[in-house]
């Protein structure tokens, strides 16, 4: 029976806090989904398989028409496993989230104020579309519109700097930063679903507290 560990009445916080880290998570990323669609391909060419009933498997009854076409989407499946890397994402604090928000509306002033005139492009045209002719009401129109805009643009910055700032990856057996443009890159190449699981870990290991087990001895 194991005995519990009484917490250390003394504890040295300097030396204790000299060992501690952040919260990660491994995320795994795919470079080859291209290839689901080739799988999907194969998988609808499969002929319909009858059972075979018990003792003909002798004469030859269990030969399998579909075995050439498995025996593709297994390698297919396995240049997707190959293609796999993982990304270790670990937390960041609220003032560094605050930090890239505010660098965000620093940096990208001017693609924000065009964000906003596109916002309201788009409001009057909508605005002469519906026939909307009452100041006010193309007004607030073109309010929702830049607001909405401009924080699509906001939130799509601010989450690719959250996660190039959280992320890292081995490479030549070692750890190294991600970059803003090589996670502008991923965006661009993986697509929203593959970047979501990044922010999605960065989230978990910033605003959870794993729960910890003390193994049975």
């Amino acid at each position: 029976m194991s005995e519990n560990i009484a917490p250390n009445s003394e504890l040295d916080l300097d030396e204790w806090l000299a060992m501690g880290e952040r919260t990660v998570h491994n995320v795994n990323l795919y470079a080859r989904f291209d290839l689901i669609a080739e799988i999907d391909a194969l998988e609808a060419q499969k002929q319909p398989v009858e059972e075979v009933p018990e003792g003909d498997e002798a004469l030859g009854g269990n030969s399998d028409p579909n075995a050439a076409i498995d025996a593709e989407i297994d390698e297919l499946k396995m240049r997707i496993h190959a293609s796999k890397r993982i990304f270790r994402v670990t937390s960041l604090t609220d003032a560094e989230i605050a930090g890239i928000r505010e660098t965000v509306l620093t940096e990208c002033s001017e693609e924000i104020d065009k964000q906003a005139e596109l916002g309201k492009n788009e409001a009057r045209k909508t605005a002469a579309r519906m026939e909307v002719k009452t100041p006010a009401d193309v007004n607030a129109l073109v309010r929702l519109n830049v607001n909405e805009f401009t924080r699509k643009f906001i939130e799509r910055e601010s989450r690719l700097r959250i996660i190039a700032a959280s992320t890292t990856l081995m490479n030549k057996g070692q750890l190294v930063s991600l970059d803003l443009e090589q996670a502008r890159t991923l965006y661009e190449k993986l697509g929203e679903a593959q970047m979501r699981l990044l922010a999605d870990a960065n989230a978990r290991a910033t605003q959870d507290i794993p729960e910890v087990t003390v193994p049975k001895s």
